[in-house]
């Protein structure tokens, strides 16, 4: 027998090994949820139906070669190393540290049903992740690959079902399947805007997400040490997570346009594009090098491909494929409707639920959103769609909403630039009473001087500290202001 034979007999059999342990886990699982006390619940039947119907495949994969090649050992291995294999799993599943800390998290303050169903869809799930990383090779059962993303997503949909999708993330991402979460509620994230019946907290979680995301993979590419600024690591990062999702949106607005028939874009509309996606570069110059600009692109609209802000269109597709794919006619006026719809979303988003954004720290961040926004509305009041029923409605609800809330902001703002100014003259006529001070005063009292300058230079800093927090206070109140003006005519 040659090399070539042997090795390949060596892979046939651990392909087979593969399988079978394979079937007896998902058998493990279904055996688990059918002897619970809810075992006629939606949730247990619908678990065990999805594992069964999952290892259908491998089942008639191993009865086939085992008919074929090992006629003799057909009887033994179905009657006695199955069930033997099935019962070590299940052993092993129900005394897993992450089936059972996940049941504890997600089973708190809610019924013992809940929790039950919640258990039995995370284990599922644990067991799909487990041969994820087996991997196709290893398991050899192209059919079986084919159904385990379509079986994933349903028990995930199911789970978000019961509990809240930030939870969800949290458990799916601990036992491994994070990347197939993402993948898959994408397109969810991406219309939460039309979703009004999951509320804002999920727009919260969405937010806070991909910012997290876009800062990890810049803290990875260390895009951060090709500026050179006073901001700190994590400032910068954080800045330019903010920027980065604006530029992977700005790219994917670009291409859903050209996609739609808009060859070229009227300037308004080029404008606001055009500050998206470069918008970054005027608040850090250094950016507009064109290596660490592409590897800037290139690392947030990769780590967002996951995000459909536009259905079929991403950040990274290729503009070449767009002009393939355009329509054939007349550009498609309700696109730019639709375009300006999803960046007023995110752009609201952001300014409403970002933390980062009322940190002093990040005001360039603030700014520039602040900007965009008043950038977005200009061009949808000089493109005449700021009339469009819809948003009057809308934007009607918002002023009442938030009428209030900018007449007392801009309120406490000018209230707030006042004590500035008064800090400012204080530290002033500190300096001047000082500088007297140091030339009347003897050696004895030097000292006295010294701790005096101390706290002059702390009070210098709390009041550029309070500059920054003003600047970034007021381009909200700016932006809601804006807001007020445009729409009071209505």
């Amino acid at each position: 027998m040659g090399e070539g034979t042997v090795l390949s007999e060596l892979r046939n059999r651990l392909h087979k090994f593969s399988q079978a342990a394979v079937y007896s886990l998902l058998q493990a699982a279904s055996e688990i949820s059918s002897q619970s006390d809810g075992r006629d619940r939606n949730v247990n039947v619908f678990v065990q139906k999805s594992l069964l119907r999952l290892s259908a495949p491998l089942e008639s994969l191993i009865r086939e070669k085992l008919s074929a090649k090992h006629p003799e050992a057909y009887e033994w291995f179905w009657s006695e190393q199955v069930p033997a294999a099935v019962t070590s799993f299940v052993n092993k599943l129900e005394g897993d540290g992450r089936f059972t800390a996940a049941i504890a998290l997600s089973g708190k303050n809610m019924g013992l049903s809940s929790a039950s169903d919640i258990s039995l869809l995370l284990l599922a799930l644990i067991c799909i992740a487990a041969i994820a990383k087996l991997g196709p090779s290893r398991v050899s059962c192209s059919q079986f690959f084919s159904m385990i993303t379509e079986i994933t997503s349903s028990l995930m949909d199911m789970l978000v079902g019961l509990i809240p999708v930030s939870q969800s993330y949290n458990s799916i991402k601990n036992i491994g399947l994070h990347r197939e979460f993402l993948v898959h509620f994408g397109p969810r994230a991406a219309s939460c805007r039309a979703k009004e019946k999951w509320g804002s907290e999920e727009v919260v979680f969405w937010v806070n997400l991909a910012q997290k995301q876009l800062q990890q993979a810049i803290d990875k590419e260390k895009i951060w040490s090709r500026l050179t600024t006073s901001e700190s690591i994590e400032v910068l990062e954080k800045d330019l997570a903010v920027f980065g999702f604006f530029i992977a949106l700005g790219r994917s607005t670009r291409s859903f346009l050209l996609t739609n028939g808009f060859d070229t874009l009227d300037d308004p509309i080029e404008d606001f594009i055009r500050y998206l996606i470069g918008g970054s570069i005027l608040y850090y110059p250094q950016l507009s090098s064109i290596s660490s600009y592409q590897l800037y692109v290139e690392v947030v609209c990769e780590e967002l491909d996951w995000l459909p802000f536009y259905p079929g269109i991403t950040s990274v597709t290729k503009q070449s494929h767009m002009h393939r794919s355009k329509q054939e006619g007349p550009p498609n006026a309700e696109a730019v409707r639709q375009a300006f719809d999803v960046c007023s979303h995110w752009m609201q988003s952001f300014i409403k639920y970002s933390t980062w954004l009322e940190s002093p720290s990040n005001v360039k961040a603030a700014e520039f959103l602040s900007t965009g926004h008043k950038k977005l509305m200009e061009c949808m009041e000089e493109l005449g769609m700021i009339r469009d029923r819809a948003l009057e409605t809308e934007a009607k609800k918002a002023v009442l909403r938030r009428r209030s809330t900018v007449q007392s902001t801009i309120k406490e703002s000018g209230s707030f630039d006042e004590a500035l100014k008064s800090v400012e003259e204080t530290v002033i006529r500190l300096e001047k009473l000082l500088q007297e001070l140091h030339v009347s005063s003897s050696s004895s009292g030097k000292e006295h001087l010294k701790a005096a300058c101390s706290d002059l230079e702390k009070i210098r800093k709390l009041w550029k500290e309070a500059e920054f927090l003003e600047a970034s206070f007021r381009a909200k109140a700016d932006s809601l202001q804006e807001k007020m003006e445009i729409f009071s005519s209505f």
